[in-house]
């Protein structure tokens, strides 16, 4: 019978198996942790470095850079141990989400550093990202200078429209004459006082009255 293979435990000096103080983890199975790190299923607990150089990858979430970081299952994407406890706590029930993409059930693998042509198509598609990052924002800007455009075009159309409106306002109206029976022509001052002439007109007519009843009058006196 053969003997059973297993993961190669790796060498990793021991003050590397415990968090260095980046975090205050109060509830941390050290235990279980050094035995997580020495079977390679997580990678060990360096200290974060500020300055990058090339063969050091940095974590998402706390920004150091480091020899080499756990792996998303869900994504791929880099974290390091300690940031690792810190969004999934050793004795927490409650499933918990990938910071990256939501993934529920979040869970990591340890594959140690990582080679040259990891690292390189690591670099080609952060610039694929960037590149289309670069593309939205111009795309953004684009529509918000053709909505821009399209307000003024709009506010330039209603002050020719209201100027429009004050000119036809102000132009004078040639008159327009028409006949009226009896007087001849009426003028548009006439047109405008309809009800005076009306009303002038009755006086005319009583005196027409007081006319023919003073001739009658008069023929009844020759008579007598």
């Amino acid at each position: 019978m053969g003997n059973k293979l297993g993961r190669r435990r790796q060498v990793v000096d021991e003050k590397y198996t415990k968090p260095q103080g980046l975090y205050q983890h109060r509830d941390v199975d050290h235990k279980k942790l050094r035995k997580l790190i020495l079977d390679s299923k997580l990678a060990p607990c360096y200290p974060g470095d500020e300055e990058c150089t090339s063969d050091l990858e940095e974590c998402p979430i706390c920004f150091l850079y480091y020899p080499s970081l756990n792996r998303s299952r869900c994504c791929m994407k880099g974290i390091c141990t300690e940031c690792f406890l810190q969004m999934k706590p050793p004795h927490s029930t409650r499933p918990t989400q990938c910071p990256f993409c939501k993934t529920s059930s979040y869970a990591v693998e340890y594959r140690g550093m990582r080679s040259k042509e990891e690292k390189g198509m690591e670099q080609v598609e952060e610039q694929r990202v960037i590149e289309a990052k670069i593309r939205k924002r111009r795309q953004e800007l684009q529509e918000e200078e053709e909505r821009m455009q399209r307000r003024q075009e709009m506010g330039s159309s209603s002050r020719v429209m209201a100027q429009a409106d004050v000119e036809c306002q102000g132009v004078s109206v040639q008159p327009f004459l028409f006949p009226v029976e009896g007087d001849g022509i009426m003028s548009p001052q006439d047109s405008c006082t309809v009800p005076t002439i009306m009303q002038s007109s009755r006086p005319r007519h009583n005196g027409y009255m007081t006319h023919t009843l003073w001739m009658t009058v008069f023929c009844q006196f020759l008579i007598r």
